[in-house]
């Protein structure tokens, strides 16, 4: 938490005073989701790669409906590009090697989430850095 505090300004290009940042500088479970996507791997399963990403405010479940922003959104245009809105299969919590299905993960921790993979960009095998958010700002 001490860290987040002041690394906050890094993954925010947005307000530093609206309810997204103030989650995401008190890692707040209980705020509006802020997860960045920024890597993908494949699933130990026989199934789709998950997109794995660290969850810096809010809590991400299975059957969650959430934004999906990416490099090109831009909360002030008129016409949104490059925003999608997509409910969450599965969340997956990432430990070292090993996956563990779980219903929902809070802020600080890494997780993979499934059948989210055609509204993440990539860029060759590497998926460019998305947003994921609960928060309509």
């Amino acid at each position: 938490m001490t860290a987040q505090a002041y690394r906050n300004r890094n993954p925010l290009r947005g307000p530093m005073d609206d309810e997204a940042a103030g989650a995401m500088k008190s890692c707040d479970p209980n705020g509006p989701l802020m997860m960045y996507v920024s890597k993908m791997v494949p699933s130990l399963e026989k199934g789709p790669f998950l997109r794995c990403g660290r969850i810096f405010s809010g809590t991400v479940s299975s059957g969650q409906k959430v934004r999906i922003m990416g490099p090109d959104y831009d909360p002030a245009a008129l016409k949104k590009k490059d925003l999608y809105i997509q409910q969450i299969s599965s969340a997956k919590l990432m430990m070292a090697s090993q996956t563990m299905s779980v219903h929902g993960a809070q802020c600080g921790n890494i997780v993979g989430l499934t059948r989210v993979d055609k509204f993440l960009l990539r860029q060759g095998q590497f998926p460019l850095m998305n947003t994921l958010t609960t928060s309509r700002f």
